[in-house]
């Protein structure tokens, strides 16, 4: 490769080498462990590239990358715990001949979501693998696998990345001091929020802003600014809808001139249209989560008040008493949780958070920078 990819993988030099030597002389069970945001993501996928292309070749690190190689495969339920089916669904695959070379590899992410039932499916499969399938297990709770899947496993720790590290990698991609130093506290040391604030997320925040600044309790306002938010829900979706499109064209195109057996192209633009409908539902959920964030950094400024370091340095801090500010703030917990727990309506619970929210006016208090 004339670009050396682990370079994605931003602050984690440690982890970086400690999975490039693994990559050598592999084992055949990992568990990477680490917050997400700190670049644990992309670094299975990088090490998931080099272990399916041991050659550097670069079309399998793109197609790795992309999440589209037919001897990666990504096992990540879209529900709250990664069950038994699931389970056989990952032995399916370690069990399953490689397509394009002699490994396959098996990524498992947010696997602290598995639960006794599905652990208990994997053990034998953990204990003796086929020489050529390789099970990558990926969490940011590793103490809430069972100790028999942990202790099958050869682990691989991350580090909280922290503000300092987001602003250096923001402000070397060409973001300006002061922008970088307010995206990076309000993604709380996660450079992958930090980037899509920047981005496809900054008019989600800005909606979700804009209403506590109008919001007067009445129905009107909550109706006008619940659909404004919608608004930039759907259009922060849109890119990834189209990237989506290009990326299935691309694919067909791919396995189609590549020759594979009609059941094996079929098989693969499913998987690829499955995590397709994965990323968009995460993504939506995201999204209103992202919002639901930018509401409390408000309130937590209120509640913080002005001689303290500020979330939200590009703006005045809101007048509401901070008990309201309080009720506000457990106002977004009951969303946050709601979100989790029971798929509610997304637009009713909008609706119902800003109907939540303080009156209020701002003013133009001086704000304290954010630390870098």
């Amino acid at each position: 490769m004339t670009v050396d990819q682990w370079d994605r993988v931003v602050g984690q030099e440690r982890a970086v080498e400690l999975l490039r030597n693994a990559a050598q002389r592999p084992v055949h069970s990992y568990l990477l462990v680490g917050p997400r945001g700190s670049g644990i993501e992309e670094a299975a996928r990088c090490f998931a590239a080099a272990l399916v292309a041991p050659d550097d070749d670069a079309r399998a690190w793109d197609l790795t990358l992309r999440g589209v190689h037919p001897d990666v495969v990504e096992i990540d339920p879209p529900a709250n715990q990664i069950r038994v089916e699931d389970a056989q669904t990952i032995v399916d695959e370690v069990f399953r001949s490689p397509i394009e070379g002699p490994r396959k590899v098996i990524l498992v992410f947010d696997a602290e979501r598995m639960n006794e039932p599905a652990a208990n499916k994997l053990l034998k499969t953990l204990e003796e693998p086929p020489a050529s399938a390789f099970l990558v297990l990926v969490t940011a709770g590793a103490d809430q696998l069972l100790a028999t899947i942990r202790s099958r496993c050869q682990r691989v720790d991350f580090a909280f990345l922290g503000t300092g590290v987001v602003v250096d990698t923001l402000v070397t991609a060409g973001a300006t001091p002061d922008r970088a130093a307010l995206l990076a506290g309000l993604a709380g040391g996660r450079l992958d929020r930090a980037r899509a604030l920047d981005g496809r997320l900054a008019p989600v925040r800005d909606a979700f802003v804009a209403a506590t600044e109008q919001v007067d309790g009445s129905g009107a306002a909550v109706a006008l600014h619940a659909e404004r938010v919608q608004a930039a829900v759907a259009g922060a979706l849109a890119d990834l809808e189209t990237v989506q499109a290009e990326e299935l064209a691309a694919a067909e195109a791919e396995l189609e001139a590549a020759g594979y057996p009609e059941r094996t192209r079929r098989a693969q633009l499913r998987r690829i249209d499955d995590r397709h409908k994965r990323a968009h539902r995460r993504e939506r959920n995201d999204a209103v989560l992202e919002g639901i964030a930018a509401l409390e950094t408000v309130y937590r400024d209120v509640i913080a008040g002005p001689g303290a370091v500020m979330l939200n340095i590009d703006r005045p801090i809101l007048a509401v008493e901070p008990r309201a500010a309080a009720a506000a703030l457990e106002a977004c917990r009951a969303a946050r949780q709601a979100l989790a727990e029971y798929n509610p309506n997304e637009a009713l619970l909008v609706e119902r958070l800003l109907l939540h929210l303080p009156a209020a006016r701002t003013t133009t208090t001086t704000l304290a920078a954010a630390p870098e």
